[in-house]
């Protein structure tokens, strides 16, 4: 039995359909899950400049910690400094959904499972997991990694990154204004590993990797997390995937879009997926509104955030083995330590004086290339 027709439907009840429902009051949005914000698969960190964005005032109530620093550290110990005063956030992701539910006109239904999704004439008819029949003009695939939207609609595959990830409880206090991740090449080949504050004294700590995750973290945790702040208990599993490749591949299909992860539309170089997803699932909404619903993927592949040199940026950069990224330390460490030196013309000659780094200067021009545009316009 088909009930109302709805202007859209929203598959997915994450940062992503949530967003697009702020904008569409004629739309429904469904889900799986039992709860808003659960199960949590993410490191939960997110950029001032997304909520600012947004137009979101940040809030305690759903703010785990502010960051005013990122630290990058290399293989042989050297920090590459990110700092800037309350530049992001660490979430406590549930109460930041529920909050984006609060926010939302569009109606929500919970425990409701897509399982098949045809083309009907001018409407996407979507069956639910309870019997019932589901149509809409169109159609928001908000769904996750594993999106029922792209697999039934769109037939397209995206590269997926699998990533272990604890809650952790630490025996010293850590500086909960610092996130910290680790690059190297030998002990995370496909990936870094991270420590994201949640607390003075817990952590979502994690690494992504296409093989023995399990083993790569225990020595993670051994041998970096036990010596730099003692034992640890592990509280909770966060564990998932990161899917990315939205630059490639088709976003926009008869009336039916793929945001946020669905689109594999997270940053390809360091894996945040929360505030890319919010914006897309707005640009979505307001395209919608607009009646230039066909406009959707030109317009998000023109944005700094969805940019295919972001993937050109990570092949660059996770091809450098250990000796290029500690002469990377090394140059920035005379020079106070700050990323923002690589904006300076004078790096290059810096870049000369190191033999790993010579062999590599076409490579590495590439990458500040695309890191001073991002920079610039971001």
């Amino acid at each position: 039995m088909i009930g109302k027709i709805f202007k859209t439907i929203i598959i997915g009840a994450g940062p992503a359909g949530l967003s697009a429902g702020r904008y569409l009051a004629d739309a429904l949005i469904l889900d799986q899950k039992e709860e808003i914000g659960r199960p949590v698969q993410c490191a939960e960190g997110l950029s001032k400049k997304f909520l600012e964005r947004e137009e979101i005032l940040p809030s305690r109530k759903w703010i785990s910690a502010i960051i005013n620093e990122a630290q990058i550290i290399l293989p042989n110990g050297k920090i590459i400094h990110l700092a800037g005063k309350e530049q992001g956030y660490i979430l406590d992701r549930v109460g930041f959904e529920k909050f984006l539910a609060s926010q939302c006109q569009a109606s929500l239904q919970l425990q409701n499972r897509v399982i098949d999704i045809k083309r009907e004439k001018n409407f996407w008819e979507l069956r639910t997991d309870k019997g019932g029949v589901l149509k809409s003009k169109y159609l928001i695939g908000a769904d996750g990694p594993f999106s029922i939207v792209r697999e039934k609609i769109f037939k397209e595959k995206l590269e997926m990154l699998p990533c272990i990830e604890y809650l952790v409880k630490l025996e010293k206090e850590i500086d909960n204004s610092v996130m910290k991740m680790y690059f190297d090449k030998e002990r995370f080949p496909s990936g870094y590993a991270w420590l994201f504050p949640k607390s003075k004294n817990t952590a979502n700590i994690g690494l992504g990797g296409k093989e023995k995750l399990q083993e790569k973290f225990k020595d993670f945790l051994e041998n970096t997390i036990k010596k730099d702040f003692g034992n640890f208990e592990l509280l909770e599993n966060k564990s998932g995937v990161i899917p990315w490749g939205g630059a490639k591949i088709k976003l926009f299909k008869q009336n039916s879009f793929l945001v946020g992860d669905a689109g594999g539309l997270v940053d390809p170089v360091f894996g945040g997926g929360i505030g890319n997803a919010m914006i897309s699932g707005r640009v979505a909404a307001e395209l919608i509104l607009s009646g230039k619903a066909e406009i959707y993927d030109s317009k998000i592949k023109s944005m700094p955030f969805f940019s295919k040199d972001l993937i050109e940026a990570q092949k660059i950069l996770y091809s450098f083995d250990n000796q290029v990224l500690n002469e990377i330390g090394e140059i920035l460490e005379k020079r106070g330590g700050d990323i923002f030196y690589f904006k300076n013309p004078l790096v290059l000659s810096d870049f000369l004086f190191k033999p790993n780094l010579r062999k590599n200067i076409l490579k590495f021009l590439k990458l500040l290339s695309i890191y001073r545009d991002w920079t610039r316009i971001s």
